[in-house]
């Protein structure tokens, strides 16, 4: 506030020339005079000071004024930012629960997922164990399919043997089997049993032919044989007959000899005639070689020539041409005898190559069903196998799937 200074009481009013003084005061009125200048220096300072005071006073007031404005406005920013403070301190609040509550969520998801994780690894071990097992009898199959590729070879190889006895020693020609080529990925094993087997079942194929072939030949045969049985049977049956006739007519022929005491030569004609009749009837030359009876007289004559017995010569050509009767009815009983054991050699040759034949058959099937079986089981175990590790693939993505979404969920709501 600015305050008056007023001159004073001793200057003059308009502060003119001083008055004339006396000497004595002269010096007093040099030291006023100087006073008085330093005093109004010091006016003029203060003044000038009062100037500055008052200018540096409206300042003050002037930057009172605004700092009351800011004041004002600093309380209203105060105001709003202690209302944006306490929203974010709410804010803050509900991010800090919510930071705790999803940091609980996503503990809860670790050790979910980390269960999981175990659960998986627990489950990828157990399929292990499982896939091994499934090795372990993937390689008993193999091993089965050897052997059975080994059997079946030597089924393949009898069955060519008895094909090539079939055949009186010619060589079986080998066919490779080209419908094997069927694109599909087999192992040595399974292919190795395919072949054989498909070889065996050409060869069981032309062993069944051959077989047929054998059968009508023997067919042909046994009736062959059953034909010569039955006339050699009606020829015995004939001459059984023919026997019981010549002993009748011997009876007669010895009675009409007794009768006629005949000589020697008419005893043995009569003989001859009766064996040469007896002979023919039963399909048999005369076993002496005689074409008609005058050769036959004439021989009998020369060989009886000196020749002094009676009945007793007529005896003994009995007793030889039924010795003779007896040696040919022996052969043929022989040779009946023989043909009837190759019939029945035959006929069991035929069943026995017949039950072969039927016995490699159904192994042969029965073995071509359990590899379709053991295929069939390889298949199913790998479409399994390969489930398995798409199901185990499709687990592991979305996990990975799921723990970016978090992380990028998390990373959303940090920025």
């Amino acid at each position: 506030m600015e305050t008056a200074t007023e001159p004073p009481a001793d200057l003059p009013a308009d502060g003119g020339p001083d008055p004339p003084t006396p000497a004595p005061a002269a010096a007093d009125h040099d030291d006023l005079l100087s006073e008085l200048e330093s005093a109004r220096d010091s006016l003029r300072d203060l003044r000038s000071e009062s100037a500055a005071m008052a200018e540096d006073l409206a300042l003050a007031q002037r930057q009172r004024d605004e700092a009351i404005g800011r004041a004002a406005s600093l309380s209203e920013t105060v105001d709003g930012l202690s209302s944006e403070r306490d929203s974010l301190r709410g804010r803050i609040k509900e991010l800090e629960d919510l930071a705790a509550g999803r940091e609980e969520e996503s503990v809860a998801k670790f050790e979910e997922e980390l269960r999981e994780r175990e659960g998986l690894r627990i489950e990828i071990e157990v399929y292990r164990e499982k896939f091994r097992g499934l090795e372990a009898e993937r390689e008993k199959q193999k091993k089965f399919l050897l052997r059975i590729a080994d059997s079946v070879k030597a089924v393949k190889e009898s069955l060519a043997r008895i094909i090539e006895s079939l055949d009186e020693g010619k060589a079986v020609e080998r066919e490779e089997d080209e419908s094997l080529d069927t694109g599909e990925e087999l192992d040595r094993e399974s292919r190795l049993a395919q072949e054989e087997i498909s070889e065996v079942t050409r060869l069981v194929e032309v062993v069944e032919s051959k077989v047929n072939d054998y059968k009508e030949t023997k067919k042909k045969e046994r009736k062959q044989l059953e034909n010569s049985v039955v006339s050699l049977t009606e020829e015995n049956r004939d001459i059984s007959s023919l026997l019981r006739i010549a002993l009748v007519e011997k009876e007669a022929v010895e009675k009409s000899l007794n009768k006629l005491r005949g000589g020697n030569e008419q005893k043995r004609v009569a003989l001859l005639q009766f064996a040469e009749r007896g002979l023919h009837r039963v399909g048999f030359g005369f076993m002496m070689g005689s074409g008609n009876p005058e050769q036959l007289m004439e021989s009998s004559g020369a060989s009886s020539t000196g020749s002094k017995s009676d009945g007793s010569d007529c005896e003994e050509e009995v007793v030889s041409l039924a010795s003779t009767v007896e040696t040919i009815m022996k052969n043929l009983r022989q040779e009946i005898i023989q043909l009837r054991k190759s019939l029945e050699e035959s006929r069991s040759d035929t069943e026995r190559l017949q039950s072969l034949t039927n016995k490699q058959a159904q192994q042969i099937a029965e073995n071509t069903l359990y590899i379709k079986e053991l295929e069939e089981r390889e298949r199913l175990l790998a479409q399994s196998v390969m489930m398995w590790l798409i199901q185990v693939i499709i687990q592991v993505l979305r996990k990975h799937l799921q723990n970016d979404n978090f992380l990028l969920t998390q990373f959303a709501s940090s920025s």
